[in-house]
């Protein structure tokens, strides 16, 4: 086989199983789909296990007793399956047109220094854009194309980066950059890792394959969880980056302060302290829990 799907599921059970069904229903035969559980309660990951084996009994299924977040649920699977070409990583509240992994592979054999590609991301049920990639902006990296009504209909190199809900990527080349940094735990794992493919010199694309995205479902947009980690990892991703990133970054930090305080009033001082704790150097999962 030669793809294999990774989806990372934690306590989310219907928009797991609609996304396996999406998978399931892609064209592309040379592919193995792997469902990791990142340390669900049992009663969730039974149900689902349970539901898993009658409606798709093609779909392995690796269980981690702890929640290790994005990065190190992800390494997980990878290291046990990166003797296939390529690592096709998917978020579970995350639905593709059948042709899309076809795209993306065809896309990827054309040159062995593309180290990885997206499909283009529409809000799910809509026909606006949520990413062509990223793009720096007031010293973050935003999402490229959000909120556009656009039919992409050739592949391109985004202006920055590529987002991690949807990400084909070369297994040669996880091994020669090397996997996501589980310092970080959850939010800009991806960031980093397309900086550090960059700077190896591999290329990245957005393809034109169409995927649908239901946006944080598993932590929330605009949580706690979402913007402690938001604000403190970007900031480590920054400052490991280079001094020029850090610091632009740390000078258009009050215009995302501001911008939270309007979206998200209740929760902003969590970004604040996420930005202290990336100043502090602390590092891993976070005692955040609530929304």
């Amino acid at each position: 086989m030669n793809v294999c799907i990774i989806v990372l599921n934690y306590n989310n059970f219907d928009d797991t199983l609609e996304c396996l069904e999406s998978l399931s229903g892609l064209r592309y035969r040379s592919k193995k789909i792997v469902l990791v559980d990142n340390g669900s309660d049992k009663e969730v990951f039974r149900k689902l296990q349970e539901e898993v084996s009658r409606r798709f009994p093609e779909v392995e299924i690796l269980r981690l007793e702890k929640n290790l977040g994005y990065a190190g649920g992800n390494n997980e699977a990878i290291r046990e399956y990166c003797n296939f070409k390529y690592i096709f990583l998917v978020n579970n509240d995350l639905q593709l047109d059948s042709d899309a992994l076809d795209l993306m592979v065809d896309e990827m054999e054309k040159d062995e220094k593309i180290a990885a590609c997206q499909p283009v991301i529409y809000y799910y049920g809509s026909d606006r854009i949520w990413s062509c990639g990223t793009r720096i902006f007031l010293g973050y990296p935003r999402l490229y194309m959000k909120g556009k009504r656009a039919e992409i209909k050739e592949s391109f190199e985004p202006p920055f980066g590529l987002v991690g809900c949807a990400m084909l990527i070369r297994s040669s080349a996880l091994r020669d950059v090397g996997f996501f940094d589980e310092n970080l735990f959850l939010m800009h794992e991806e960031t980093d890792w397309c900086i550090r493919a960059k700077k190896k010199g591999y290329r990245l694309l957005v393809t034109r394959a169409r995927a649908y995205h239901k946006v944080s479902r598993t932590i929330g947009l605009f949580s706690r969880t979402y913007l402690y980690y938001t604000a403190r990892n970007w900031l480590i991703v920054a400052r490991k980056h280079g001094m020029k990133m850090f610091l632009y970054a740390v000078i258009t930090e009050p215009l995302r302060i501001f911008y939270y305080l309007i979206k998200a009033r209740r929760n902003v001082i969590f970004y604040i302290k996420g930005l202290l704790d990336a100043l502090r150097g602390v590092r891993g999962e976070s005692n955040i829990r609530c929304r």
